[in-house]
């Protein structure tokens, strides 16, 4: 074993102020071999010389350095009071009490929440409750007035044969509980059905009991949807069609002031403190009285080293375990994060303490002041990790969210009001955006679209290429045939580039109806039937906007997008359920095989 310089001796000196990987300010073991075993060992065969080695380096010099024994730490911590749903520029409102902040940012409308299933079992509840309470006469009347539709017609859940069996079973049988819901919150039901005048106490009875079953109570209700399903409030449109994701930003007040946190790029697979950035600029108008909603507190504890299970001891030769053989751990030139882990359990190891801190959840906790009492009894005020001018946009730290405007990351510990756990569902929807290169356009590939039913329909089992169309001969080639344009299967929705309408943000993926010939000659438009390319959805303005894909947002890796259903308990014992999306990777390029002008053999 050897001992390196404090500069290697193979390569030039360079300037102090030069930062270098081959500079040392350290004297650690090196070894030539390829094993890292002996090295590691330490074997000594006459301590007395290895004593007078250290007394010549001056290891037995003393240092003016105490390890930290206690440490007293004062902190505030405020809870977040508004949400805005979109991108900066909307309205803000209260943050949602007793639900999640997951539930209030990714929670789809009423609309795409109850679906017919939902519509036929509320339904079946609320017959139930009239014949329990001696008002079953009035059955065919009700399910008469609120019929249980038919699928729509030349859509996924006409031909779907367990979509279709289901509604024919529940036509004349059940209600349509979500009509239901709606007439009663406007106050027309039970007025639409005839009820007869000594029926009116059993009725309204049995209404109760259904609202009560719903868990509604005797609060209003939302456009007639009640809280079975967490949908998002009035104007909560956190979703961004365009981008394909969410967009939202989080507001709380302390003594300081109003500190916001924007998530522009949230892609709705797992919301934590990192998805979180401050904006100093920004202003939700959380309510300034920072007594009640703030809370300071003071904590004394033991700083703690940072370790891992199996890091090797800080003290050279105190006695260690086997569990890890340092010796034998490989890391590559390209293994940066292994050769710094490894890099800090051997040198820097006993330079890094923990002092652990419980915020309050859903809240944004700042340190006011950290005073550490060293083993001599000198206590030290420390401050933040300072960043300068030349640190800017290149600051980390952990718990601390990083700058929407570029600067060092703030010092603020980020604790979002979000569930520990969620369980999804099978997605209800599953559409892939994919470049295809020879044929110079973008796909939407509906491999799962949702059913009238909320259930989800396999579009790539169900959808076969669209019949060829009749080709036309070649005058004097009998022997081939042309064909103005292939075909492509009809749940491949086209996404033609285009130059973005005085926008100055390039090419915009719009969705056209691809106009696709069949065998009778009649062409037919590819639309797509999933609602993540809905393009009747209005913007702000009430107009319905067509749906244009900035091109960035379709790489070569491609994007994939579901609809899903997630289920988590709140704090207090409360289940929550939501219908949500998520965007994440896709599955590369895809060839569609259309082409135009082909000749071929017969």
């Amino acid at each position: 074993m050897t001992v390196s310089d404090t500069r290697a001796a193979a390569e030039p000196a360079e300037p102090e102020h030069v930062p270098s990987i081959t500079t040392w300010s350290r004297l650690e073991p090196r070894t030539r071999a390829e094993d890292l075993s002996p090295a590691l060992e330490a074997r000594t065969a006459d301590p007395l010389w290895l004593l007078a080695r250290q007394w010549q380096l001056g290891e037995f010099q003393g240092e003016d350095a105490g390890t930290p024994v206690l440490a007293r730490l004062d902190v505030e911590s405020a809870r977040f009071a508004e949400v805005r749903y979109g991108p900066s520029g909307g309205p803000a409102a209260p943050l949602p009490a007793g639900r999640p902040l997951e539930s209030a940012v990714e929670a789809e409308d009423a609309a795409g929440a109850h679906d017919l299933r939902w519509a036929a079992e509320t339904g079946q509840e609320l017959l139930r409750f009239l014949a329990e309470h001696g008002a079953g006469a009035l059955r065919a009347a009700v399910v008469a007035r609120y019929p249980i539709p038919s699928p729509p017609p030349a859509g996924p859940s006409e031909a779907d044969e367990a979509t279709a069996g289901y509604l024919r079973i529940m036509a004349g049988r059940a209600p349509h509980g979500t009509d239901v819901l709606r007439d009663h919150a406007r106050g027309r039901f039970p007025g639409t059905v005839p009820v007869p005048p000594e029926l009116s106490a059993a009725v309204a009875a049995a209404v109760a009991g259904w609202l009560a079953w719903l868990q509604a109570g005797e609060g209003p209700a939302t456009d007639g949807f009640l809280p079975l399903v967490d949908t998002p409030g009035a104007g909560a449109r956190a979703w961004q069609r365009e981008r394909l994701e969410y967009a939202f930003a989080a507001a709380a007040s302390d003594s300081v002031g109003e500190t916001v946190l924007t998530a522009p790029e949230y892609d709705g697979d797992r919301l934590d403190w990192y998805q979180l950035d401050h904006d100093p600029d920004a202003a939700l108008g959380a309510p300034s009285d920072a007594a009640s909603h703030s809370e300071r507190r003071t904590h004394v504890v033991v700083p703690t080293v940072a370790a891992y299970p199996g890091m090797p001891a800080t003290r050279f030769w105190e006695m260690e375990d086997a569990d890890v053989n340092l010796g034998r751990i490989g890391a590559g030139t390209t293994d940066l994060a292994r050769m710094v882990l490894l890099e800090y359990a051997t040198v820097y190891a006993n330079d890094h303490f923990v002092v652990p801190v419980e915020v309050p959840s859903g809240s944004v906790t700042r340190v006011r002041s950290l005073v550490v009492t060293d083993s001599f009894g000198v206590r030290t005020l420390v401050p933040p990790a300072a960043y300068g001018a030349a640190d800017a946009g290149r600051g980390w730290g952990l718990f601390r969210p990083a700058s929407a405007r570029g600067g060092p990351p703030a010092p603020l510990l980020v604790l979002p009001p979000t569930t520990f756990s969620t369980q999804s569902s099978a997605p209800v929807e599953d559409v892939r955006f994919l470049r295809d290169e020879t044929a110079n356009l973008a796909w939407a590939i509906e491999r799962t679209v949702t059913g009238a039913t909320g259930e989800p329909i396999d579009r790539d089992g169900q959808v076969p290429r669209a019949g060829i169309p009749p080709r036309a001969e070649v005058p004097g080639l009998p022997e081939l045939t042309y064909t103005f344009a292939t075909t492509v299967p009809e749940n491949w929705v086209p996404l033609v580039p285009a130059p973005a309408d005085g926008r100055p943000d390039g090419i915009r993926l719009r969705r056209v109806p691809l106009q696709q010939p069949t065998r009778d000659g009649t062409p037919v438009p590819v639309i797509g039937h999933s609602r993540v390319l809905d393009w009747t959805m209005e913007n702000d303005t009430g107009r319905v906007a067509r749906l244009e894909i900035p091109e960035e947002e379709v790489g070569r890796a491609g994007t994939r997008v579901v609809r899903e259903w997630r289920l988590a308990r709140w704090t207090d014992g409360s289940v929550h359920l939501w219908l949500a999306r998520a965007k994440r990777t896709g599955g590369g390029t895809a060839s569609s095989g259309l082409r135009y002008d082909a000749v071929g053999p017969r």
